[in-house]
């Protein structure tokens, strides 16, 4: 089928991160030198090759853009220096941007001006939103509550919800209308029967929680120590928002809005637990980022800075408002940290699908849709030839 090339696409794609592929000849080592790389998962040497010679559609398409953790062993080993791993990275965001049907990711990506920009005209927004139906601060006790109503806050959190769930469905639709094309276009197809379909989603559920693939990145020559591993420092961040997630959910359902509870509470136990976690993860990854003691670590953007800032800024104003309700006298602090904590926590809602953080949709949809199609082919490939006439 023939194919019309992008001569702009590499342009475009180095507007989100710092590599030189040009100087790449498709040498074949970053792919032999991957941990991650198997026999259906060639990169990062194809996804490059996609990109060199302007096909945007196949590298959009592409399963493995979100397979790979960036460990930085191609980019070390690299004899052009064409720093592969950075080519990964930006090609994600660029995926990101492409996926987001509201345009704000590439205004975010597109400098540090455009991430703040946004990032403070949303909290601008819902700061006063909230202080618009504020009431009267209770001298006697931390009631947060009373002062910006809780329904309301209730209220927009749905609101939110709903329409970033919108905006995140259309770009699952977008990752999946790729890459179905992007194998009709290539004379195939991409197998996907029902009867797999619960293998694929275990797969993709203990891949994601446990970070099965992630661990074969460890450096097996200067193995770190276990608790500074990049996997077990994802999974503390991960397993801490999912743990937060758990315990907003919880109050949701069970707690009546506005009422006091112990330390013991589930709900409040649950999210103190994860946000113990959230926040080791996070101080170990900015801790690392400013120290660069890896490949990993070596080159990072401003909106990498900034989403990891945010997450922890939302965590630590997160526990002052939990210790500012035990207080006996809260002070007017304890009512503005509280409130921005509520705004930096729909602040994250809203960016979700359109920051680095939509990486936590989009790559288990990628490990889903793989595992499911090699599925299918394992399925096909053992049914007799008489069923399929």
């Amino acid at each position: 089928m023939a194919h019309v090339v992008d001569t702009q696409l590499l342009d475009r794609l180095r507007r989100y991160g710092a590599f030189d592929v040009s100087a790449c000849f498709n040498c074949g080592n970053c792919t032999a030198v991957c941990p991650l790389s198997e026999d259906d998962v060639n990169f990062p040497r194809r996804l490059i090759r996609f990109g060199q010679v302007g096909m945007e559609d196949r590298l959009l398409a592409s399963r493995e853009l979100w397979l790979c953790y960036y460990c930085g062993e191609c980019s070390q080993t690299c004899p052009r220096q064409a720093d592969p791993g950075q080519y990964m990275a930006a090609a994600r965001r660029y995926a990101i941007s492409r996926y987001d049907p509201t345009g704000i990711s590439r205004v975010m990506y597109g400098s540090w001006a455009g991430t703040l920009a946004v990032f403070v005209l949303l909290s601008a927004f819902f700061a006063i939103w909230l202080l618009w139906h504020k009431g009267d601060m209770n001298g006697q006790r931390m009631a947060f509550f009373d002062y910006i109503p809780g329904e309301l806050i209730h209220d927009t959190g749905i609101a939110v919800f709903v329409i970033i769930g919108i905006v995140l469905a259309a770009g699952i639709v977008s990752v999946v209308r790729h890459v179905l094309g992007a194998a009709r276009a290539a004379g195939g197809d991409v197998k996907l029967p029902v009867a797999v379909l619960p293998q694929a989603l275990g797969y993709t559920i203990r891949e994601s929680l446990a970070q099965f693939r992630y661990r074969k990145c460890d450096d097996a020559d200067e193995p770190e120590p276990w608790y500074l591993r990049p996997w077990l420092v994802h999974l503390a961040i991960l397993w801490g928002f999912l743990g937060l997630l758990a315990a907003t959910t919880w109050d949701f359902l069970f707690k009546p809005i506005g009422s006091d509870v112990s330390l013991l509470y589930p709900g409040r136990l649950i999210g103190t637990v994860a946000g113990l976690a959230a926040l080791y993860g996070l101080a170990v990854a900015l801790w690392r980022r400013l120290t660069k003691p890896t490949p990993y670590y070596a080159d990072t953007r401003f909106s990498d800075w900034f989403f990891l800032v945010l997450m922890l800024a939302t965590v630590l104003t997160g526990f002052a408002s939990e210790l500012f309700v035990y207080l006996p006298r809260p002070s007017a602090v304890a009512y503005v940290t509280t409130l921005v904590h509520v705004v930096l926590a729909i602040d994250l809602i809203v960016l979700l699908p359109i920051t680095k953080f939509a990486h936590a949709i989009y790559r288990p949809l990628a490990l889903l849709l793989h595992r499911w199609a090699e599925l299918g082919e394992r399925a096909a490939a053992a049914t007799p030839a008489a069923e399929k006439a």
